[in-house]
């Protein structure tokens, strides 16, 4: 999305006002997401929508002295846990390995310091945190990778199965896309659905002693990991508020972030 007024958003400026912006302070945001299903009541651009939207609303709480600047969102991720499923576009891990090394490489050319990964899809997660390091090496910028709920904690009282197995589609994100962009979601459609995950104290879909690989056909016929029927606006706009706070605060912290004694590559 492309803001005509928004200074913040980088692909706006023209490439002397980018060349001319005081940068020893100040963080470059790549917010990155998905495009893939997300159940019969939500769009695929879910992901990639809490991305760009949950990063606008943080940098517009930011003070003006905090130098932080968006880039256009990176839509598509690492997504083949969905395959098979209309909708699922998902790159190769190489494919988004290289997309995020050039982006970053272009950052450094520009005289960036700092680089941060927002990110909105669990997917994502392990291969942006490998190459959060890989690119520290290779350009010196200081990279940051973090979730687009900034680790917030959830105001909504959650049962404990939606706690342990709502991992995508369910109540959170169903609310969160209800406050944003209620006319794309279709709660007629919405159902309750949680894996039949064989009962373990060591063996888990996302944490535990031991990790099991998953695809989604494998435990969800639907789509859904949780209950989508009890989502609503009102969840939504206070999930947001938290999860924007959160964020602004972090990504303040990050612009002036050093290593002290740090050599810069």
């Amino acid at each position: 999305m492309v803001l005509l007024r928004d200074e913040r958003f980088l692909p706006n400026l023209t490439w002397h006002e980018i060349r001319d912006l005081e940068k020893e302070n100040g963080v470059l945001v790549l917010p990155i997401g998905a495009i893939e299903q997300h159940g019969p009541q939500l769009p695929t651009v879910t992901d990639a929508l809490i991305a760009e939207r949950m990063t606008m609303l943080a940098l517009e709480r930011l003070q003006p002295e905090i130098k932080v600047w968006r880039l256009a969102t990176q839509s598509y991720g690492k997504s083949n846990e969905h395959a098979g499923y209309p909708g699922t576009f998902a790159l190769s891990a190489s494919t988004l390995i290289a997309v995020v090394r050039d982006i970053a490489l272009g950052a450094k050319l520009a005289g960036f310091r700092r680089l941060a990964f927002i990110n909105a899809h669990g997917g994502n997660t392990a291969l942006l945190t490998m190459m959060a390091r890989d690119i520290r090496v290779e350009t010196g910028l200081l990279v940051f990778t973090l979730f687009s709920s900034a680790g917030a904690q959830d105001p909504i009282e959650i049962t404990p199965e939606e706690a342990k197995f709502g991992i995508h589609a369910g109540d959170w994100e169903t609310s969160i896309v209800l406050a944003l962009e209620p006319e794309l979601v279709h709660m007629e459609r919405a159902v309750k659905s949680f894996p039949n995950y064989p009962k373990s104290n060591n063996l888990s879909l996302t944490q535990g002693n031991a990790v099991s690989a998953w695809l989604t056909r494998d435990w969800s016929p639907t789509g859904v990991f949780g209950d989508s029927t009890v989502a609503s606006a009102e969840k939504g706009r206070a999930r947001l508020e938290a999860c924007v706070v959160k964020l602004a605060e972090v990504l303040s912290e990050i612009s002036t972030f050093e290593i002290p004694g740090a050599v810069d590559g």
